[in-house]
């Protein structure tokens, strides 16, 4: 039976959520919990944020900033002009509060503000006509107008009643003229409406980046080509892999919010091109890329159609098994936000997702969605990116900050968070047999016991985690986000999830820097984390600082250790194994680094050049090697299932296994209650660091920040924020490594 995420359902259902929150008095809680609004404003040094929708005055304001640059009395003219035409339509001057009213103000300031148009571009040579480069953006690869939310018809022309509410999770960050909130801000090349880039004539796609070489002399393949940011100086990686990203109308993907919660789609979408991977010609690409949305994203199947129509050759040279699109939702594939028409389709993609279970476990669970939705060998699971995740990561143990104010490990154990249903007060007995596979519930008998820490909540999550020596990480109603937290903030992951694949593996081993423990066994827990000594938890430290660098992302948020280049973060981990599948085809997973040395060195964080030894960067002195330990994938209810062949070198953490390397002693508790001693952090390193508070120059009423302002807001070390406008803070081109003004081509490339 299909499943459909319906829009209007999600909605719902997130504000009931809230409305049973507030009647339990944890409102607060729900919202940090969600969104991370953990911050207070006292934080962003007063300066204000455009978080919600502007007024009409702040909208004329802007946009004489930004585009018009009109004298003063002309500025003045216009501003007179639409109060009159408010007035006299009946209308309220205040905050456009509908897509019609929204589009009406930007096409009454576009049109008055003369733009550029693409090389060579007249309106003669326009594959759309003359009028839609007034209302949308022509496609000049396939003569299709692509328009802003609230219009349609073939040049954009004609109003449709939309509603923000059908295709945003907040009404109040819905109706937007901020350059920010789009892709690319545009690259320079348009305006940005509600989310939907605006293109200068001639100039097209979501980020206004492609246009025509009318006359042959820009891109080198000759008059009438596809040009990739034409005149900018964009030059391909020669590294690779080559990308060809699928260019959809806007109501496909770009009518809806992007951001949301979890923004993997359009991080991705710029990280590609900033990085120089992205190829215009669909013959020559490796990969095709289809571009998603955020979570509550219903347009699959005209995507598909789409691309069966107009790209239906490139499609068919490998029947899809070239093509990767994001699904950051709860339950990855599973979730099938597409009609059964379309399950063939998307059988042979590579799914980016977060939800990595491989063994049908809905009879058992009751729950239709914990079914097969990962496909070793063919799907990728990525670190969940989520916005409620970074601000914790201050409390990282590497982080510099630490130098003058350690974290010690005060703590055995730890988990905080539901127990029996998201966000939920219930205690076990659970009802619902689910969530998180019981783990948490049986977890839950270890709240009294010295050394552990198990809460519904605690005051600060990012800080019990880093306190802590060990954190358990379960799944939730779908994929987990604990088990990357913990990772990223220096405390040992418990894994306790049978058949559920973790970020990155078969290319991480989760029980080399955590502890992978049989639900079978989460009875012997305690044992199990008491037994392991001193230098066995050395060791994993050790391969948990590596790891962590693998599942964060640096990248697009900063560094959060000393010394980190980037290199190694989520995303280039990504681009190395698309790239390193690409070079060695056929061979499963498993086996990629041992065919592939240079992978191999990256996966171990280290530098590797093809006419040199790989080095080390910590260059720390070898450790005895780690005890081998048993082969899992086998349980006492599943004798044989994908994960044997998948992964092999998967390996679990029992009982049997503590006493047997450490002694039948190893594991129980001494008689002062507890094991554990206060320890610093290992030593810091020092990069330009996330900064969780970070200074937001984001009021285009306040003048530039001046050297003097950046020395006093921002601590030594801490990256200059990019662009305060954007939820989060993301940079343009998806990363720090880029310039806070400028175009995408120079930022910087380290993959």
């Amino acid at each position: 039976m299909s499943f459909q995420l319906s829009q209007r359902w999600f909605h719902q259902i997130i504000i009931l959520q809230m409305l049973v929150a507030w009647a339990q008095g944890s409102k607060k809680d729900l919202f940090e919990e969600l969104w991370g609004l953990g911050k207070s404003a006292s934080k962003q040094s007063g300066r204000r944020v455009l978080s919600h929708d502007l007024t009409m005055d702040e909208i004329f304001n802007y946009w004489q900033k930004m585009y018009g640059r009109w004298p003063s009395a002309t500025f003045e003219q216009y501003l007179a002009e639409y109060r009159q035409r408010v007035d006299g339509a009946g209308r309220s001057w205040g905050t456009p509060k509908t897509d019609e009213e929204l589009l009406d103000i930007y096409y009454f300031l576009r049109n008055r503000t003369q733009v550029p148009h693409a090389p060579g571009w007249t309106p003669e040579r326009d594959k759309c006509g003359p009028v839609c480069h007034l209302y949308g953006t022509c496609n000049q690869e396939l003569g299709i107008c692509g328009c802003p939310r609230g219009r349609k018809g073939p040049d954009c022309a004609t109003p449709v009643r939309t509603s923000c509410q059908e295709y945003c999770l907040y009404d109040d960050e819905c109706h937007r003229i901020i350059r920010e909130w789009c892709i690319n801000e545009c690259n320079g090349r348009g305006t940005c409406v509600g989310g939907v880039c605006h293109c200068y004539p001639g100039y097209f796609g979501a980020d206004c980046s492609l246009s025509i070489d009318y006359d042959g002399g820009q891109g080198g393949r000759g008059p009438g080509a596809t040009v990739l940011l034409a005149g900018l100086g964009y030059t391909d990686n020669p590294r690779g892999p080559r990308i060809y990203m699928y260019e959809f109308p806007p109501e496909m993907n770009l009518w809806g919010q992007l951001w949301v919660d979890r923004p993997l789609n359009v991080i991705l979408w710029e990280r590609f091109m900033s990085l120089g991977l992205r190829e215009v010609d669909p013959a020559k690409a490796d990969y095709f890329f289809i571009p998603g949305c955020a979570r509550r994203c219903n347009k699959w199947d005209e995507k598909f159609q789409f691309i069966i129509e107009h790209y239906g050759q490139y499609w068919n040279r490998n029947h899809g098994r070239d093509h990767i699109m994001t699904h950051p939702g709860d339950w990855g594939r599973c979730e099938r936000s597409w009609t059964d028409t379309f399950d063939s389709f998307v059988a042979n993609v590579t799914m980016l997702q977060h939800w990595g279970i491989t063994v049908d476990r809905s009879t058992e669970t009751h729950h239709a969605l914990f079914n097969s939705c990962y496909i070793p060998n063919q799907d990728i699971l990525i670190p969940p990116m989520c916005g409620d995740m970074y601000w914790q990561y201050e409390n990282n143990v590497w982080h510099p900050y630490r130098r003058h104010s350690p974290i010690l490990k005060t703590t055995l154990a730890s988990l905080a968070g539901s127990i029996c249903g998201w966000n939920s007060a219930e205690e076990p007995p659970c009802r619902k047999r689910y969530y998180s596979l019981g783990v948490r519930a049986a977890l839950w008998q270890l709240r009294d016991t010295p050394g552990f820490q198990i809460a519904k909540r605690v005051p600060n999550i990012g800080q019990s985690m880093a306190e802590s020596e060990f954190c358990f990480a379960p799944t939730g109603a779908g994929y987990g986000k604990r088990n990357v937290i913990s990772v990223t903030l220096g405390c040992m992951p418990v894994i306790i999830s049978d058949h559920v694949t973790q970020p990155y593996e078969p290319f991480l081993n989760w029980n080399e820097f955590g502890v992978w423990i049989p639900e079978s066994d989460v009875k012997d827990t305690e044992v199990i984390l008491r037994g392991l000594t001193p230098q066995q938890k050395a060791e994993k430290m050790e391969k948990l600082y590596c790891a962590a660098r693998h599942l964060s992302f640096t990248t697009v948020y900063g560094g959060l250790f000393e010394g980190d280049t980037g290199e190694f973060d989520a995303v280039a981990t990504l681009v190395h194994i698309l790239r390193t599948r690409k070079r060695h085809p056929g061979v499963p997973d498993h086996k990629l680094m041992e065919v592939d040395p240079e992978f191999a060195d990256l996966m171990a964080c280290k530098h590797h050049n093809s006419t040199t030894a790989a080095t080390d960067i910590d260059e720390t002195p070898a450790r005895p090697p780690t005890p081998p330990l048993p082969l899992a994938g086998i349980t006492s209810k599943v004798q044989t299932t994908i994960d044997d062949e998948a992964y092999p070198q998967r390996t679990v953490t029992t009982a049997h296994w503590i006493k047997d390397a450490n002694g039948k002693e190893a594991g129980q508790r001494d008689s002062s209650g507890g094991d554990m001693v206060a320890q610093a952090s290992p030593p810091p390193r020092q990069l330009c660091l996330f900064n969780g508070d970070v200074v937001l120059y984001a009021d285009h009423e306040v003048p530039e920040p001046s050297d003097i302002t950046i020395k006093r807001d921002m601590r030594p070390g801490q990256c200059m924020p990019r662009n305060g406008n954007r939820p989060s803070g993301f940079p343009p081109g998806g990363s720090i490594m880029c310039p806070p003004t400028g175009p995408i081509t120079k930022c910087e490339r380290n993959v």
